[in-house]
């Protein structure tokens, strides 16, 4: 066999196998605990205070029902309801009712869905109550 060809298929296994355990490391899981959760809103709710958790989730049922995508699946449209529910949150100690708009919130096939929906204080005492 031609030594240049040894070489070049010595180089190309070596490539093949660092390629492979790369994929392997990715894959794997990491020491971090919060790597295990199963979705983005438990790690980035963890550290929310109770009425904010609980708009979160009356968005996520909001942007189901309104779009029929699983938004807590989506990291970039979950942060988008994360953020818009504290802005909510802070906006109901000065006011009765606010109106959440998240307006390109996802897109599938038909195009791209919106979430509008009102929030009162109220709706929120009874959202943290259940």
């Amino acid at each position: 066999m031609n030594p240049v060809i040894a070489v070049v298929l010595i180089v190309v296994v070596v490539i093949a196998l660092a390629y492979v355990l790369g994929m392997y490391l990715r894959r794997r899981p990491s020491a971090n605990p919060l790597s295990r959760l199963t979705s983005p809103t438990d790690a980035a709710t963890a550290a929310l205070d109770r009425e904010t958790r609980a708009v979160v989730g009356w968005l996520l049922s909001q942007a189901f029902e309104q779009t029929g995508a699983h938004i807590a699946d989506d990291k970039l449209a979950y942060d988008r309801i994360l953020t818009a529910a504290k802005k909510a949150v802070q906006e109901l100690k000065a006011q009765e009712a606010v109106t959440i708009s998240v307006p390109f919130l996802t897109a599938d096939a038909s195009g791209p869905k919106h979430l509008e929906c009102r929030l009162t204080r109220e709706a929120i005492q009874e959202l943290v109550r259940s």
